[in-house]
């Protein structure tokens, strides 16, 4: 492609001579059906006509794409900005928004130092272009809750039709790039979650009740059932090489000191779970008034039901061992 315009530009000016401006034009479209019917290709194609003319300049080539404004994959503006380094060419568009509606991608390509203008606002600086890609983002997400709504708003009054499930397969790079799609999605919630599981765990804590410190936090999970004790395993075993000095010491010596702290609060708060089980009072009184007594749960947050009946049933048998001795005495 760049030798084809090279070849072009000489048969026309002459290899010695030297453009007045050159310009590389590019053309975006948000659908297909826009691109079959050419809606807004013309008009595209209009102003950057006419600001060619205006300005005594060239057009050396040019590209469109259909693209969504948000997507940043456009192999399309890759090459124009290729013949735009080659060549010193201006990259030129009608509107910024048909660049791109991403303040990411505008900011990457005005760190490219590629110049480029866009005719509907051509003596832009680069703080009046961040902001206008800025604005630019914003108004592609409000026409896309707008849509939204109409759609939501339509099916509530039975005008659109249920869609046809169809059983088309889908091709095989599809489901490649889905399953790595999820597979980096789980690895940087691994990465986020990791260093909070390793401090539990340093602390003695359990992964069940790792689990439900999560829970009643409000932590997300990767699906939507809550969290259980074995997939706060799976992240600890998947990740246990980075945090080998925190399991080194789990191993050392933390069975004991769980169970040591265990004993501790059983006979702290043990005598009052029996004497308000026998008063009557229900799980969440119950958790309320340990809270006031400033008794921490295992977790080292509220009482949960299942810790609390844990320990529950911990002094009952405490104390039915007790009572058989007595007995026994």
């Amino acid at each position: 492609m760049v030798e084809a315009i090279a070849a072009s530009m000489e048969a026309r000016t002459g290899s010695n001579a030297t453009p007045a401006r050159r310009y590389v034009a590019y053309y975006r479209l948000s659908t297909a059906k826009q691109a079959l019917l050419g809606l807004g290709l013309e008009a595209q194609q209009a102003a950057v006509a006419n600001y060619v003319a205006a300005n005594s300049g060239k057009i050396i080539a040019e590209y469109a794409e259909t693209k969504s404004g948000r997507d940043n994959r456009r192999p399309k503006i890759a090459e124009a900005l290729q013949v735009c380094r080659i060549f010193r060419a201006v990259l030129l568009i009608a509107r910024l928004d048909r660049l791109s509606r991403n303040t990411a991608m505008i900011a990457q390509l005005l760190e490219s130092k590629v110049n480029f203008v866009a005719i509907d606002f051509p003596h832009a600086t680069r703080f009046t272009l961040h902001i206008l890609a800025a604005i630019a983002e914003h108004e592609s997400m409000l026409i896309s809750e707008r849509t939204k709504w109409a759609y939501a708003a339509a099916r509530a009054r039975g005008e659109l039709r249920p869609r046809k499930r169809t059983n088309r397969p889908m091709p095989p790079e599809c489901w490649a790039a889905a399953v790595r799609a999820r597979q980096l999605r789980s690895q940087a919630r691994i990465k986020d979650l990791a260093p909070l599981i390793w401090e539990a765990i340093g602390e003695g804590k359990s992964y069940a009740s790792i689990a439900e410190e999560f829970n009643r936090r409000g932590v997300q999970p990767g699906r939507r059932a809550p969290w259980k004790k074995g997939s706060i395993g799976d992240i600890a075993r998947a990740t246990l090489n980075d945090f080998a000095s925190v399991a080194e010491a789990r191993r050392r010596n933390p069975p004991g000191l769980r169970r040591t702290k265990m004993l501790d609060r059983l006979r702290q708060v043990g005598p009052l779970l029996l004497r308000w089980k026998i008063e009557g009072k229900n799980g969440d009184a119950m958790a309320r008034e340990l809270a006031r007594l400033g008794y921490a749960a295992p977790s080292g947050g509220y009482w949960g039901s299942a810790s609390l009946w844990r320990y529950m049933r911990r002094a009952m048998a405490v104390s039915a061992l007790q009572e058989a001795g007595r007995a026994n005495a």
